[in-house]
């Protein structure tokens, strides 16, 4: 038996049973798309790291932690649209990987859990590092189940069906997508020692074998997506019928083929696109489509009542700005009707309050999400069916506020902020890259504050919980699988929670670049109403921590820059994608902010552009007109 990998899995050159099993499984989903496994150390899961190892195919990474690893797999997976695997021994390791599972439960990411258990009769007996995995995602996982021990007496395509039914599960219609948990239960030998077995078994697997094909194919419906959105805006039309003033809003949007979807439906619809930062919408080639700074457009009570929309549409995740959030429900309350696009597990909608909602399927697989958005490009300009006038009383308020911000926060020799600290992000990352923006007060700054920009990063988010955790290694994922530079944007806090994963940033193939903000605590709370119990906000809350990560980038082997003008930053950001790709060095980036000035400015910026935007006669004479295509 040969030491090298080989392309061609030959079943009969298994060593054992355990690893003729996880060979089978691997080679299977290789078969399918698997390209990328996030592999945890341990011994009972040896089987599985051994069958990886054989399988030139898949790419692996190595992680220490399983939280960590759990994150890395739910970003490679955002960004390719395609499941990765993510492999731990058994016990606590296990149970480090709910956070990562919840994600992707709430964002209808696809994922692949392979957990190494011990076999029954360890179980319930005191056995070491034993404890009860199945089902241990409950209503987290799309679908679980036990691997039994490695036995002759069962057919071995019964492992080729099994892994086939799991990727299909994890990669269902995008209502139903989500993590799949298999727990597999290894006997000894867990290592790829020589064992006998009935190698005559696997015989009618030969033309498995020669084919390179998936034991089981799954034919496609035939429908195309380009008669789903004809169809998709027709319903619009029918359901809209009526309405003057309609208003798109897109949330965080977490795969390629829904970030496409929503492009189309932007430029077919010609109605004012209300896009959450987290939707990418607001970046290349739809940005002049888009109203970048909704949320504060509608900081002024005039603007927001002149404003209000009498049929809404809803696409995507949540959308993070709370002030969006509450003109959305007072227009529902003056009248407004709602339809709500539901293209994952999760009910959008939390005021309970949408009249409409529609289900489509945004998965597709890579070639033909490809092939869908250039047929469809050439034919957009002759197919928008809307002419709005109140689109363009809402470009007309985002220039408003688009001026006060050039004014406020573009001077390079000014003292970094949080707000500009956003900004200059936003608009440096290059076409192709990635741009990660954590929870808590980044993403509501960059929501707040990026400028649309011709550039088309892919925008990158974790809003289905809202979590600070795992924000590091999801980048990780990201960059791993599009072999571009991926740059991070997060608070000290997150960054604190996701420390260990700097490991991963070192050891990754592709550089990552970290803008952290260090405000030492939870900056967002002062936004909150526990502002108002200074008891309880300090340290109870805001949990300062008086740290900074100079010392964390030296012992991770990270280039570090500390700016405290916003020339430098743009400086520093420049530099370290030029060191990202000369010399494939990974860099941390830290700016030094205090909470109590942060909140100050914030309130002079918004006063600013509140009487900017009430000294305009914005809002007069501003109708949708729905027209035949």
């Amino acid at each position: 038996m040969s030491d090298s990998p080989s392309k061609h899995f030959d079943p009969t050159e298994a060593p054992n049973l355990n690893a003729l099993w996880t060979q089978l499984a691997f080679a299977e989903w290789s078969r399918l798309g698997l390209s990328l496994a996030v592999v945890c150390p341990g011994s009972r899961s040896a089987p599985l790291a051994y069958a990886i190892s054989r399988n030139p195919r898949i790419e692996s990474i190595i992680a220490h932690d399983e939280r960590s690893a759990g994150f890395v797999a739910l970003g490679a997976a955002r960004a390719t649209g395609r499941a990765a695997v993510v492999v731990t021994t058994s016990g606590t390791a296990v149970a480090n990987l709910l956070p990562a599972v919840v994600e992707a439960s709430k964002t209808g990411t696809p994922m692949l859990l392979v957990t190494a258990d011990r076999p029954p009769e360890l179980h319930d007996c005191g056995a070491n590092q034993s404890v009860r995995q199945s089902q241990i995602f409950g209503a987290f996982a799309r679908w679980s189940i036990d691997v039994p021990c490695a036995d002759e007496v069962i057919a071995p395509h019964w492992i080729l069906s099994t892994a086939d039914e799991a990727w299909r599960r994890a990669h269902s219609p995008s209502y139903s997508a989500g993590p799949v948990h298999l727990n597999w239960m290894f006997r000894e030998p867990l290592a790829p020692r020589i064992e006998t077995w009935k190698r005559d078994s696997v015989s009618d697997l030969s033309e498995w074998v020669r084919s390179q094909d998936p034991w089981r194919t799954t034919i496609d419906s035939g429908m195309l997506w380009n008669e789903t959105i004809n169809g998709l805006v027709d319903r619009i039309r029918f359901s809209s019928e009526g309405a003057h003033r309609i208003l798109l809003c897109v949330g965080a949007l977490y795969s390629p083929a829904m970030r496409v979807m929503a492009q189309q439906l932007a430029k077919r619809l010609g109605c004012p696109v209300l896009a959450d930062i987290g939707s990418g919408l607001r970046h290349g080639e739809c940005r002049g489509d888009v109203v970048a700074h909704a949320d504060l457009v509608v900081t002024s009570t005039e603007i927001s009542n002149a404003l209000r929309p009498d049929f809404i549409l809803r696409f995507g995740g949540a959308i993070c700005s709370r002030r969006i959030n509450e003109f959305l429900a007072q227009s529902r309350r003056s009248g407004a009707r709602e339809m709500v696009i539901r293209d994952g597990p999760e009910r959008m909608d939390f005021e309970h309050a949408a009249s409409i909602e529609l289900s489509i399927d945004t998965s597709l697989s890579s070639n033909a999400l490809a092939q869908f958005s250039s047929s469809l490009h050439a034919s957009i300009e002759e197919t928008s069916v809307m002419k709005s006038s109140y689109a363009d009383a809402w470009k007309s308020a985002d220039q408003i506020v688009a001026c006060v911000l050039d004014a406020r926060l573009d001077d390079r020799n000014e003292v970094l902020d949080e707000p500009s600290t956003a900004r200059i992000i936003s608009a440096s990352c290059p076409s192709g890259t990635t741009l990660l923006v954590g929870n808590s007060m980044p993403i509501r700054d960059a929501d707040m504050h990026a400028a649309g920009v011709e550039f088309s990063p892919n925008i990158a988010v974790n809003r289905g919980a809202s979590g600070i955790d795992g924000l590091i290694a999801t980048a990780v994922g990201h960059a791993r699988v599009t072999g571009t530079p991926t740059v991070a944007f997060v608070g000290d806090i997150s960054l604190l929670h996701d420390l260990g994963s700097l490991a991963l940033v070192s050891a990754s193939t592709v550089p990552l670049i970290i803008v952290v903000v260090n405000n030492d605590g939870g900056g967002i709370f002062h936004f909150l109403p526990l502002v108002d119990h200074p008891n309880v906000l300090e340290p109870w809350t805001t949990a300062p921590h008086g740290l900074n990560f100079s010392a964390a980038a030296k012992m991770f082997g990270l280039h570090y820059n500390s700016p405290t003008v916003r020339g430098d930053l743009a400086d520093n950001l420049v530099e370290a994608l030029q060191c990202a790709e000369k010399s494939n060095r990974s860099t941390l980036i830290e700016v030094r902010t205090n909470r109590i000035e942060n909140v100050q400015f914030h309130r002079v910026l918004q006063g600013e552009i509140v009487a900017a935007l009430n000294r305009s006669r914005i809002g007069t004479n501003t109708t949708t007109v729905v027209s035949t295509p």
